[in-house]
């Protein structure tokens, strides 16, 4: 029988971004069961790639990258008209949109969404602005009101 075991870096990485990839993949494909593919499909590729994706200045942003590659795989294997479409994927760039689910949906701080997508929070908040010039209105509008927001991140700058 053979034991794979995994570095212990990788499982630390897993075990912050899991959780927060399967709430942003679930806001991108409306399907519970796609979203926890689509998720474990991206952890099972970083297994195979970890030393490639360790050393680089920014694994998070290898990471970004996959989980994005492997929900438009999935999306563009479902597209039918019954299927609900990401209406800011739809409507903005991939980074304006994704600081617009991060922040206002999921209601993470621009320092979480940051990590997450392996930028600097002034990145962040520089494509939620974009974002709210872009689309102004419920979409885009950040969280109000949040007891968890870092100080300033939940300002809405239009």
């Amino acid at each position: 029988m053979i034991k794979l075991v995994l570095p212990l870096e990788y499982t630390a990485f897993c075990l912050l971004h899991q959780e927060r990839y399967l709430h942003y993949t679930r806001e991108r494909v409306q399907d519970a069961w796609m979203s926890r593919q689509v998720v474990e499909a991206v952890l099972g590729n970083l297994a195979t790639l970890w030393p490639t994706v360790i050393s680089s200045p920014r694994p998070a942003a290898v990471a970004w990258r996959l989980l994005d590659a492997l929900i438009s795989s999935a999306l563009r294997g479902t597209a039918s008209p019954a299927q609900p479409v990401d209406t800011v994927h739809r409507m903005l760039p991939p980074a304006q949109a994704d600081a617009v689910i991060l922040r206002c949906r999921l209601r993470l701080s621009e320092a979480q969404a940051a990590e997450l997508m392996g930028v600097e929070a002034p990145a962040v908040a520089s494509q939620l602005r974009m974002a709210q010039r872009a689309l102004p209105g419920e979409l885009t509008a950040a969280p109000s009101g949040w007891a968890g927001a870092q100080p300033g991140a939940g300002r809405v700058r239009r």
